[in-house]
């Protein structure tokens, strides 16, 4: 099963944004959409799909902590 997760992009150099996943930064590709640092965004396969509302976000991070156990 794949699943994208969400994240917040710390940086962004052309179309590569540094994303912190929980503490976790990843290099993503963001030439889909158009970032920018503070955005939430949904990331698969090491490309950001779309800009979240900071509502959507802390309702996956809520929903992959309940599916995780934590």
């Amino acid at each position: 099963m794949c699943v994208a997760v969400p994240g917040t992009v710390i940086s962004v150099e052309g179309t590569v944004a540094a994303v912190d996943f929980s503490g976790n930064v990843v290099r993503a590709e963001a030439g889909l959409v158009s970032v920018k640092p503070g955005d939430f965004v949904l990331v698969h396969a090491g490309c950001i799909l779309q800009v979240l509302t900071k509502q959507d976000h802390d309702s996956l991070m809520e929903l992959l902590k309940e599916i995780d156990g934590s």
